[in-house]
């Protein structure tokens, strides 16, 4: 995780000094934390971070507390792609990595068919659950197809 933060580290901040109030480190983990936990728009990415603020606070120091949702969008939006890139790349590197083998295994991903919900006008629903087994709490669901 540190060589990830030291690559955001190098992302390119074109915002006026005397107008920030929240890093753009803090809000890029935000954002990245929540689009691995299935956040799929903005708010979703604000609920989240307010949700996991103490987990947050072990990798950033969130010192005006958590960005809108409004503020994460426009910051993510004035960053070069070509960042964002070398970021993912990282991640890429990371995953592939003896670190990455420890990471795919405390995270597990099964589905269901709910039993007792289908009908003649409708299938049964199937769940997609994330769930980490060292930790015991569920990451996210989605109903799927």
């Amino acid at each position: 995780m540190t060589e990830i933060l030291k690559t955001i580290e190098l992302i390119e901040d074109k915002r006026q000094e005397k107008k920030v109030r929240h890093k753009l480190l803090d809000i890029v983990v935000i954002v990245l934390f929540a689009k691995l936990a299935n956040a799929d728009d903005w708010e979703e990415v604000e609920i989240f971070a307010k949700s996991n603020e103490e987990f947050l606070k072990n990798y950033i120091e969130l010192g005006n507390g958590i960005p809108s949702h409004d503020t994460m969008q426009m910051v993510m939006g004035s960053i070069a792609p070509e960042y964002m890139q070398n970021v993912y790349k990282k991640w890429n590197e990371l995953a592939n990595s003896n670190e990455g083998e420890t990471l795919k295994k405390i995270i597990c991903i099964d589905g269901k068919t709910m039993r007792g919900n289908k009908s003649k006008e409708r299938k049964a629903n199937h769940i997609v659950s994330v769930w980490c087994d060292m930790d015991g709490f569920c990451l996210g669901q989605k109903k799927v197809e």
